[in-house]
C-alpha cells in the first residue's frame, strides 16, 4: 500500500474511456494509518477490454471512491490525448484541433491546481504547446481566431492557458523564431502557477485586498519561479517569464522592481496579454470588455505598466486584423450582390 496521498486523485467512470489503449491501476482508499495518512490498495488494471466491467462496478450503489495514481494520469494525457489530437491535426480543421488542445491544456493545468499537488503533470504542457503551434500555423490563425477559442472566466487554470496562447499569436506577429513562439507559450502556461500557494479566497475576491492578503499576491511569482527551478528542465526564459510577469515598464512593479529593458521580453509580453486576459473576462462585479475597450483601457489609464513599443504593435495587429475582415466580408457581399443580379438578368 502506497501513502503519498497528493500522488492521487480520486476518478469516476466519466473518466474511463474505451478507446484508449494505454492501461492503468485503479486503486482505492484502503485505511488511514497511525498518522491519520491515508493508504491506497491497488483494486484493478483497467485496459479496454474490462471497460464494461470496471464501469458498472464503479457506478453501482455501493460503490468505492477509486483514484489513479499521478504516474498513469501522465500517461494518460501524454500518450492517449495528446496522441488523439496528433492523429486529429491530420484530417480536422486545424481550429477544431486548437479548440481540443485548449480544452486539453486546461484540464492539465486543472489537475496541478485543484487534484495532484506534484508538478510533474505540468510536464505534459510542452507536447500540448507543439501542438496548439502546429495548428495555429496549419491555419494561419489570427490572433482574433485564437482570442474565439478561449473561455472567458477567470479561474487560475483558464487564465493561464488564455495568456499562453494570446502569447504565441503575438510573439508569431512579431517575427519571433518558432522555437521562441513554442518557449513563450510553454512559459504562458506556467506563468501563475505560484498561486497554487495563495487562498483560493484572495485569489477570487472583487475589489481591493487587505494589505495582508496582497502579501500573498506579491510573493507568488518568486513561488512560482521556485517551483519550477526546482523540477530543473526549464529555461532561464521561462524562469524569468514567470518570476517578472509583474514588473512594470517604470519600475513599480513587484517583486523586483525592475524598469525598462530591464525585464525580460517575454515577461513584457505576458504582462500585457495578463491584464488583456484578465480585463476581457467577466467577473462578478462586471461584464467582460470587448479586446479594444480592454486595449483601450490599457493604452490610456496604465500609464507606465506597459512596454508602449510592444502593445502598440498588439494594438495594430487587431486593427488590421479587423480591417481585413470586415473588407473580406464586404467582398463576400459585393459578389453574392453580382450573382443575384445575373441571376434575375438571366
Amino acid at each position: 500500500m502506497e501513502s503519498i496521498a497528493h500522488f492521487y486523485r480520486e476518478i469516476n467512470s466519466g473518466f474511463l474511456n474505451k478507446s484508449c489503449d494505454q492501461g492503468f491501476e485503479i486503486s482505492y482508499l484502503a485505511e488511514y494509518d497511525e498518522n491519520d495518512q491515508p493508504l491506497f490498495q491497488k483494486f484493478v488494471h483497467y485496459t479496454p477490454e474490462n471497460h464494461e466491467k470496471i464501469k458498472k462496478m464503479m457506478e453501482g450503489d455501493d460503490c468505492m471512491e477509486f483514484f489513479i495514481h499521478e504516474t498513469d494520469l501522465i500517461k494518460y494525457y501524454k500518450d492517449f490525448k495528446m496522441g488523439q489530437l496528433q492523429k486529429a491535426l491530420e484530417n480536422e480543421p486545424p481550429k477544431k484541433v486548437l479548440k481540443d488542445a485548449y480544452l486539453l491544456s486546461e484540464q492539465v493545468i486543472k489537475e496541478y491546481f485543484e487534484n495532484i499537488g506534484s508538478s510533474r503533470i505540468l510536464r505534459t504542457l510542452e507536447g500540448l504547446v507543439k501542438i496548439i503551434q502546429e495548428c495555429m500555423d496549419q491555419g494561419s490563425l489570427e490572433f482574433i481566431d485564437v482570442f474565439h477559442v478561449t473561455k472567458k472566466d477567470f479561474h487560475s487554470y483558464t487564465h493561464c492557458i488564455n495568456t499562453s496562447m494570446y502569447c504565441m499569436a503575438l510573439a508569431t506577429n512579431l517575427k519571433m523564431q518558432p522555437d521562441a513562439v513554442r518557449e513563450i507559450g510553454l512559459g504562458g502556461m506556467l506563468f501563475d502557477i505560484g498561486k497554487k500557494s495563495v487562498p483560493y479566497e484572495i485569489i477570487m475576491k472583487e475589489g481591493k485586498l487587505e494589505p495582508e492578503e496582497f502579501q500573498f499576491i506579491r510573493k507568488h511569482p518568486s513561488a512560482g519561479r521556485k517551483a519550477l527551478n526546482d523540477m530543473k528542465c526549464y529555461s532561464e526564459n521561462i524562469l524569468r517569464m514567470v518570476a517578472e510577469h509583474h514588473e512594470k515598464f517604470d519600475g513599480t512593479g513587484y517583486p523586483f522592481e525592475l524598469k525598462g529593458d530591464k525585464i525580460s521580453l517575454y515577461a513584457r509580453i505576458c504582462n500585457i496579454m495578463d491584464v488583456f486576459g484578465a480585463l476581457t473576462a467577466p467577473r462578478k462585479n462586471r461584464p467582460g470588455m470587448t479586446p479594444f475597450a480592454a486595449l483601450t483601457e490599457m493604452k490610456n489609464n496604465m500609464e507606465g505598466q506597459f512596454d508602449m513599443r510592444i502593445l502598440v504593435n498588439f494594438i495594430k495587429t487587431l486593427a488590421d486584423a479587423a480591417a481585413a475582415k470586415v473588407s473580406a466580408s464586404k467582398t463576400v457581399g459585393t459578389s453574392r450582390s453580382s450573382s443575384n443580379q445575373v441571376a434575375a438578368s438571366a
